[in-house]
């Protein structure tokens, strides 16, 4: 029976024998990179995650809380006429909001409007609708030739039965 021992290698032995087989060159440009491509791509895609959820949470915190966008009074009815800065037209079927025009003239609890088109729109009021004239104001506070906007419901007839009447600024 034999018997076979092995001992263990001396320090010489160790400093002797090279530390790698092969390109040492190579080996230390492999040390260097960290990071494959597959991370670095990887890390790119989580900063983008990131950076996304922080403006969608930056709007959530400070940003409107309408989820439609902001439409001036009149809605969208008709289109703007060049150089007047007035939404005008009538009311496009019986889901319109309002109006903008010129008072044609007061009659009683009616207002006769002339939109920038030219067309003329009858606006019914009632006890409950508001008007404002730079500040709280009345039916006979409207004089001819002043700019309105009217915002209420039209009927079939085209007859507007107004929320609220406010007079624009004297431009």
């Amino acid at each position: 029976m034999s018997s076979s021992t092995t001992t263990p290698p001396n320090a010489e032995d160790i400093i002797a024998s090279p530390a790698v087989d092969g390109d040492l060159n190579a080996e230390m440009r492999n040390a260097a990179k960290p990071f494959s491509r597959t991370t670095l791509v990887l890390a790119g895609l989580v900063v983008l995650a990131i950076a996304f959820g922080g403006g969608a949470w930056t709007h959530a915190a400070f940003g409107t809380s309408s989820s439609a966008p902001t439409r001036p009074a009149g809605g969208n009815q008709g289109g703007q006429q060049a150089g007047t800065g007035q939404q005008g037209g009538g009311f496009r079927g019986a889901g319109g909001r309002g109006t903008t025009g010129t008072v044609d003239h007061v009659d009683g609890t009616t207002v006769y409007l002339k939109t920038a088109q030219g067309t003329d729109v009858k606006v019914s009021t009632s006890d409950s609708t508001t008007v404002g004239v730079t500040q709280a104001g009345k039916l006979a506070d409207l004089k001819p030739g002043a700019t309105v906007v009217v915002q209420g419901q039209a009927g079939d007839d085209g007859t507007v039965a107004a929320q609220a009447i406010t007079q624009q600024a004297a431009r």
